[in-house]
């Protein structure tokens, strides 16, 4: 899963020990991200929840299957993430 979101864009450390990831959000809202990836849903939780905004936590205890149907959900969130933040908020 490493391996796949980070050639999807995500910036994530390999585990050691643990059962989930920890990989930065790519909006600087980390609840903002997982509320995007619950409404085609995939299930994370916030970093926030854990003292550590902008970054997201997924467990790593679900099946194969459901980890690999969740990789094309990974990648629509990073680039819905992308094109949001290419956006500018207000005018030039």
């Amino acid at each position: 899963m490493v391996a796949v979101l980070r050639e999807q864009g995500y910036e994530v450390q390999s585990p050691e020990g643990t059962f989930y990831l920890l990989p930065r959000a790519p909006l600087a809202d980390d609840r903002a991200l997982c509320a995007l990836l619950a409404q085609e849903g995939v299930a994370v939780m916030p970093g926030h929840v854990v003292e550590l905004p902008g970054y997201f936590r997924i467990s790593l205890t679900a099946t194969d299957e459901i980890v690999e149907r969740s990789f094309p959900v990974f990648a629509r969130a990073i680039a819905a993430a992308t094109s949001r933040q290419a956006i500018p908020t207000e005018p030039p």
